[in-house]
């Protein structure tokens, strides 16, 4: 189980939704809130198996989860899922949007298919999910949504997921200001995340590509970024909504990397 974060809230009266958790940063994440005390909707669209364990694996230290099916480019479906989650534990205050398809085409080669399912689970879904959770965040006085971004929203690269992750950030923005007082919005873009499985069988090399690129020299992981979707939620952030928080080592920095050094003055 994930420990909590060392001074971190507590939210054991808080029902935490994390789309995308049945694995990688997603279920990180659902783990880290479980931590803290709150009640995990686990979700996913193929691989109940997965979802399963980490849903057991909360339960089995002593809080409360469940898992929900749902295919998040499918129109209404993600209103539909904050529907169930509400109906198994009676609310959401918690929204963390960690689903996120990639995909890398160019454009000119990108079929309407992989278009139509990046942009409608990155940023689609995003919406409807945000809809369906705020009335009953804003009648509680209380809520928090955190939404996953990503390095390459900063970035002429990745092609249509590099779209859907900057527009995101616009809807971040956008929802802070609509649904404040009660509710903070906030996102995180990660650079490249090392513990990411099947990168180099997809892409031999790619990931020193990215550490030589990144100045602080080693990739972001699971566990700092679950370990910031908390604190995003926690008192220490309470006045900080409509900000996407870049954590990437400096990789999306401009950087003169062949620029020589001039060593005396001019």
């Amino acid at each position: 189980m994930t420990e909590p974060i060392l001074g971190g809230d507590r939210f054991d009266d808080k029902v935490a939704l994390v789309t995308g958790s049945s694995r990688n940063l997603g279920a990180a994440i659902a783990r880290r809130f479980a931590a803290h005390g709150a009640a995990v909707a686990v979700q996913y669209q193929r691989d109940a198996g997965a979802a399963r364990l980490i849903a057991d694996e909360v339960i089995a230290a002593g809080g409360q989860a469940d898992c929900f099916v749902a295919d998040l480019a499918e129109s209404g479906a993600a209103e539909g899922l904050v529907e169930a989650v509400q109906d198994r534990f009676g609310r959401v205050d918690i929204l963390v949007h960690a689903a996120g398809p990639y995909a890398d085409l160019p454009f000119v080669a990108l079929d309407e298919a992989t278009w139509d399912r990046v942009m409608n689970v990155n940023l689609r879904a995003a919406y409807g999910l945000a809809k369906a959770a705020a009335p009953g965040m804003r009648e509680r006085g209380w809520g928090r949504m955190v939404a996953i971004s990503a390095g390459s929203a900063f970035i002429r690269t990745h092609a249509v997921y590099g779209l859907a992750k900057d527009a995101l950030r616009h809807l971040v923005a956008s929802l802070a200001i609509e649904l404040a007082p009660a509710v903070t919005v906030n996102a995180i873009a990660p650079g490249q995340i090392v513990d990411t499985p099947g990168v180099e069988e997809i892409a031999p090399g790619y990931m020193q590509a990215q550490l030589e690129a990144t100045p602080l020299q080693r990739l972001v992981t699971w566990d700092e970024l679950s370990a910031l979707a908390v604190l995003l939620c926690s008192r220490p952030f309470a006045m900080m909504t409509g900000q996407t928080l870049v954590v990437d080592g400096g990789w999306t920095l401009p950087q003169g990397r062949n620029t020589p050094v001039i060593g005396q003055a001019l």
